[in-house]
């Protein structure tokens, strides 16, 4: 007691020590004690401060106590559970009493902890174990009910066991693990899926096209068979069922095992129908058997046909159904089967295509009979899809195959016609065409046949631009070759002048065939005739081709990319750039939506794709008809010289009798021109016939009134004279022409020639004797002495003139050539002659 009463007398001491030296460093003086009060209120409020402050530390530290001892709770019965699981593990417990253990000492629980951490990670390991053990006798289980299915028929045991392998499939991809064992395992699962896959598509697929055999495909198929249709069904729906399978994991099967899906693009039960047909094309037409013909296309595309006839019947009425109870998008199974034959003939061609690249013309046969291959699909089973066709022709190896086999040919059957004898001689007589009907000679036959059957071949190509690019490379160059060739004849033919030709009575001298009672001049005409008929025929053919609906197609698309590319460009010009075409211009060519007529110019309506080659072979065929009407005028001239020069014209009257007759100098000359004319009425047609007499006519008529009556003298004896002789020559040139409608021409041919012999035969004044001649025309009611005065002053006006020669009925003659006339009247004097 003492000492606890020394120990709080020593405290008391202490603090009174405190105190006292708290209050000398505060209070130093006396009026800092007034403020005692203040002070002692402001630690009063510091006081309650800290108070608070210690209450709130107080909770906390409760709190934390509470929580600590929740978290040992824990820590103890986690312990004491895993110390019952390292007992599990190792097969004893390190402390027989384990209740007994405390954990109050850290060092204690630490070491416990480690002990229990291996024992841990080893019970990680097993339980890993279990489970890829687990997972993989469920594959193997799996794998063995599959099987077990497919030996049994059980097709819903197969689909079940395959649905299960792809759901573990998917877990198995899902889960996030790097850890070899994981890898192997995913394999075992992927080999598992595609095994079961395998066989359960297999055997679907085989019961499938088994019932299609018992039903008689590929030939006609009898649906009385109830077991086999049954039989399809099954095969049928349990593919369509694995079809629904694959589309829900899809995502995984993609991912993991994309073998399962594979190159699939449709609904699996009909990529098996294809595959059948497929078979079935690669046994016959893909082998060394005889039916595997590359020049017979039609063989394995008749086939194809065959299968899709009889089968799609039966898919129409009986498989759509069966589809439509899956769970499925709709489909039409019709249309997406004849879809899934298109790859089978894209293959065939792939394979055959290096012999098509030998034999190109084999390409033409090959696309005729794949256009009438699809088009019998679209007609008669109503096909919507891509065409082979199109892609076939889009190989641009092929197409240039094709092509140059085309102008090869062509140039070739061309050439061998061109080099024979009677390259130009006409194949036809007006038996088998009619007389004014264009008749062909061989070359201008075999130049129009081989275009149209070109035209014939390539108007089953989609392409316009390719349509035209075949246009420009095989038929257009016949047709300039053609010209060129008749061009060279014709300027061989100027080299030799008609006049030495018809002094030439040798047969065959420069080139003339002369035939058995044919002059020179006929013959050499004939050959004239010959290429005016082929330059006519081709052009008469050109004119058609270019109305006809193809032509007329292509024209519109080259006027459509014309306008596109320049509204002010000439769609003429469209072969000078063909070969340069590229993508662009193809789509500007075969987007039948942008063609419209009304945007595309003038050049739509007027123009035409052989409008050039049309104004060519005009141009040729008037150059030949100019020189033939050149060669007859001057044949016709040269017969008449020796009329020219007859001078004899101022009769006496004792040498004129009752009636005259035609001049003996136009003897020889009117037979031979009656037989000039009736050789040209049968070379040519009515309209070139009727140009060619036409300009002999005026030829003749300059001819007489130039060099016979404006150059010699003539009494009224000798103006009868020539009156009548006037009208032999006409009469010879309208009816020497054996057609009826020919000599019905116009019967006003040789004016100016009659006209002048009216005035020549004109009496001198009204005393003088009329002579009368034999069908001589009207002569001018007035004698010479009446009117020629005012004529022949040349102080008349010239339109005054020409108003008293109408009157007197000649319109024909000028005022000059009058007054020559009148001058050469012998027998007529007036001081203004």
């Amino acid at each position: 007691m003492s000492g606890i009463a020394d120990h709080s007398a020593i405290a008391n001491s202490s603090n009174n020590d405190d105190l006292q030296r708290f209050l000398d460093s505060h209070f130093t003086s006396l009026e800092s004690l007034e403020l005692v009060g203040d002070f002692l209120r402001a630690e009063e409020h510091t006081h309650a401060l800290l108070e608070a402050d210690l209450e709130t530390a107080r909770k906390h530290t409760e709190a934390v106590v509470g929580e600590a001892s929740e978290v040992i709770s824990k820590v103890n019965a986690e312990s004491l559970r895993l110390i019952d699981l390292h007992s599990k593990v190792v097969g004893s417990s390190v402390d027989a009493d384990v209740s007994a253990w405390q954990f109050r000492d850290g060092t204690k629980i630490m070491k416990l902890v480690a002990s229990l951490a291996a024992g841990v990670g080893e019970h990680k390991k097993l339980s890993q174990t279990k489970a890829y053990v687990d997972v993989v006798v469920d594959v193997e289980q799996t794998k063995a009910m599959a099987s077990q299915c497919r030996d049994e028929g059980d097709s819903p045991g197969m689909l079940a066991a395959y649905t299960h392998a792809v759901s573990l499939l998917k877990k198995s991809c899902n889960a996030e693990s790097t850890h070899q064992a994981h890898t192997h395992l995913l394999e075992l699962i992927k080999q598992t899926v595609l095994d079961i896959w395998k066989d359960a598509e297999d055997t679907a697929a085989k019961a499938q096209n088994a019932a299609l055999v018992k039903l008689g495909w590929p030939g006609k198929m009898d649906m009385s068979m109830a077991a086999a249709v049954e039989t399809f069904d099954a095969g049928f729906s349990m593919l369509l069922s694995l079809d629904c399978v694959n589309r829900e994991y899809k995502s995984v099967l993609a991912r993991c095992c994309p073998r399962v899906l594979g190159n699939k693009k449709s609904a699996l039960p009909l990529e098996h129908l294809a595959k059948a047909v497929d078979i079935r094309m690669r046994y016959h037409f893909e082998s060394n058997r005889s039916t595997n013909r590359v020049d017979r296309p039609e063989w394995w595309l008749s086939q194809m046909l065959t299968m899709a006839r009889n089968l799609v019947p039966f898919l129409e009425s009986h498989a759509q159904h069966v589809y439509q109870e899956a769970p499925l998008p709709r489909l039409d199974i019709r249309n997406e089967f004849l879809r899934l034959l298109q790859p089978i003939v894209q293959r065939k061609l792939v394979h055959d295509r290096p012999e098509y690249l030998k034999s190109g013309l084999v390409i033409s046969h090959v696309a005729r009979e794949l256009a009438g291959f699809e088009q019998t699909l679209r007609d008669v089973y109503f096909y919507k899809g891509p065409s082979s066709l199109e892609r076939f022709l889009s190989d641009v190896d092929v197409f240039d195959a094709w092509m140059e086999a085309e102008r090869a040919t062509a140039m070739a059957a061309y050439m061998d016609t061109l080099n024979g004898p009677d390259a130009f001689e006409l194949v036809y007589d007006d038996d088998m065409l009619g007389v004014d009907d264009a008749k062909p000679s061989r070359i201008a036959e075999k130049v129009v046949l081989l275009v149209e059957d070109m035209a014939d071949r390539y108007s089953v190509v989609p392409s316009r631009m390719q349509r035209l690019q075949l246009l420009s490379i095989t038929q257009f160059p016949l047709v300039i070759a053609l010209v060129e060739d008749v061009e060279e004849e014709i300027d061989e033919f100027n080299r030799v002048t008609l006049a030495f030709i018809r002094e030439s009575n040798i047969p065959g001298a420069f080139g003339i065939n002369k035939s058995p009672g044919q002059t020179p001049l006929i013959s050499q005409l004939s050959r004239l005739a010959a290429w005016y008929q082929t330059i006519w025929y081709v052009e008469e053919a050109a004119r058609d081709w270019n109305n006809s609906p193809n032509y007329v197609d292509l024209w519109a698309a080259v006027c459509q990319r014309a306008h596109a590319i320049d509204k002010h460009s000439d769609p003429r010009d469209w072969r000078d750039c063909c070969d340069e075409w590229n993508a662009k211009d193809r789509e500007l060519l075969d987007d039948v939506s942008r063609q419209d007529p009304a945007d595309s110019g003038d050049d739509w309506i007027d123009g035409g794709i052989w409008e050039r080659s049309i104004g060519t072979l005009a141009t040729l065929k008037q150059r030949v008809l100019d020189m033939l009407g050149k060669a007859v005028n001057s044949d016709t001239v040269g017969q008449l010289r020796a009329f020219r020069k007859k001078n004899a014209w101022a009769i006496k009257s004792a040498d004129t009798g009752a009636s005259l007759r035609a001049s003996v100098e136009l003897s020889s000359a009117l037979s031979g021109l009656a037989q000039l004319i009736s050789s040209l009425a049968d070379m040519f047609p009515f309209a070139a016939f009727t140009r060619l007499m036409r300009s002999l006519s005026a030829e003749i008529d300059t001819f007489i009134t130039d060099r016979v009556a404006c150059a010699h003298s003539f009494n009224v004896a000798g103006g009868q004279q020539l009156t009548l002789d006037v009208e032999t020559i006409s009469r010879v040139l309208v009816t020497s022409a054996p057609r009826a409608d020919l000599r019905r021409m116009p019967q006003r041919v040789l004016p100016k020639a009659k006209e002048c012999a009216l005035i020549l035969s004109c009496a001198a004044d009204s005393n003088s004797p009329t002579l009368t001649t034999t069908g001589s025309a009207s002569a001018i009611p007035l004698a010479l002495s009446e009117w020629a005065h005012a004529i022949a002053d040349t102080a008349t006006d010239t339109k005054e003139a020409m108003l008293v020669l109408k009157k007197l009925g000649i319109s024909h003659l000028s005022v000059k050539e009058v007054r020559k006339l009148l001058r050469n009247r012998v027998d007529f004097t007036d001081s203004s002659v």
